[in-house]
């Protein structure tokens, strides 16, 4: 099965092989990339945990603790940390923030939530630490919880509540759900773990106990995630009615064309102008900490796409050829938060004027933040 698998991907790609010599090239790369690495692993799973919040969790779960009249002193350091169990990067949670946005979350806990996401889920504070240190991983949290809380304020103060979205791509459902707290937190945890370990973060869990019967790690990964998917589908089948499964579905699938095409589109760009504009021709400007040097570093880290892992990796080798520690921990903030693609999707729906606001208060906030780690240390 995994051998006709191969070698269907194989014949895909050859039919790229004439486009090997031109500019669009590594954007086809980059695109290929990512379908490989974060399409199953990420992007799917979240579309699955989004379209499940805006059909099982009711509007009154998500305002009483991050709605637009939410107690702010709740609203959004909730906003901040819940991310802290999503491996996601800047796209992968766009899904989860479209369904919090439609089941009534503020403007300012809901963009709080969606800048913070990427940068606190306990993979990237790990990965931070092991290639960057302690140092790095306690500022990068500390700094990520309070940036985005002043950034939520400020789009709350600069942007009005997005509307709904159109009624073609709304799905109401008529009655509450019926399950109770504890099946609904079950429900998600399973969810949540399932996107955990397409991830391969278990992976040396799983290389511990069966590296001796399988010789690459796919399989028992492939077979976790078969028997997680399998009891959500017993305990769905248990605790919620058929239409509101059928509802979810649909409802997953809506999200999933309404963002997937424009993040795909966004990383192919990305992948051009990673090319154009490599960040190691850059590094004269970032080995010192200054405001030009971090507002650059913020620039570029808000443009291109870095992954949760990908991000602290290119971080880390910038460093080592002489980036500045103020300059590096702004690109570790600024580009997990945000990039092209993910501003791509937001577009549609939180609108132009809210997504640039965005943009450019995670520009200024990471660039501040990146300027005071650098004088601190």
């Amino acid at each position: 099965m995994l051998e006709q698998i191969q070698s269907m991907v194989n014949a895909l790609i050859a039919l790229f092989d004439p486009l090997k010599d031109t500019w669009v090239w590594p954007g086809f790369v980059e695109a290929g990339k990512f379908l490989g690495t974060h399409l199953i692993s990420g992007m799917l799973p979240a579309f699955f945990i989004a379209g499940a919040i805006a059909i099982f969790l009711d509007k009154q779960r998500i305002t009483k603790l991050m709605g637009a009249k939410a107690n702010p002193l709740i609203a959004y350091p909730v906003a901040a940390l819940s991310g802290g169990l999503l491996t996601v990067c800047s796209c992968g949670v766009i899904p989860i923030f479209t369904g919090i946005m439609q089941q009534g979350a503020g403007i300012g806990p809901a963009f709080t939530f969606l800048m913070a996401s990427p940068a606190v889920n306990l993979i990237a504070l790990t990965y931070t630490y092991t290639l960057l240190g302690t140092k790095y991983m306690l500022w990068r949290a500390a700094l990520v919880f309070f940036s985005s809380i002043f950034i939520g304020l400020g789009m709350r103060a600069l942007c009005d509540q997005p509307e709904p979205p159109e009624e073609s791509t709304m799905i109401v459902v008529e009655e509450e759900p019926e399950a109770t707290d504890t099946q609904l937190v079950i429900f998600f945890a399973l969810l949540i773990l399932t996107m955990i370990t397409s991830t391969g973060v278990l992976d040396p869990v799983l290389q511990r106990f069966s590296g001796e019967y399988f010789s690459t790690l796919l399989i028992p990964r492939l077979l976790i995630i078969l028997f997680e998917v399998a009891i959500i589908a017993l305990i769905s089948y248990k605790w919620f009615h058929k239409y509101e499964i059928i509802l979810w579905m649909k409802k997953s699938k809506d999200l999933f064309f309404m963002i997937f095409p424009k993040v795909l589109g966004g990383i192919f760009i990305c992948g051009i102008i990673a090319v154009a504009l490599p960040l190691t021709s850059f590094i004269s400007y970032f080995d010192t900490n200054n405001v030009q040097g971090n507002l650059l570093a913020s620039v570029l880290g808000s443009i291109m796409y870095f992954g949760t892992i990908v991000g602290v990796t290119i971080v880390a080798t910038l460093k080592g050829l002489g980036m500045n520690d103020g300059p590096a921990m702004t690109l570790l903030l600024s580009a997990p938060a945000v990039s092209l693609p993910s501003i791509l999707a937001l577009i549609p729906i939180a609108g132009a004027k809210r997504s640039a606001v965005f943009l450019i208060l995670v520009i200024i906030f990471s660039a501040l933040s990146g300027l005071i780690f650098g004088m601190t240390f």
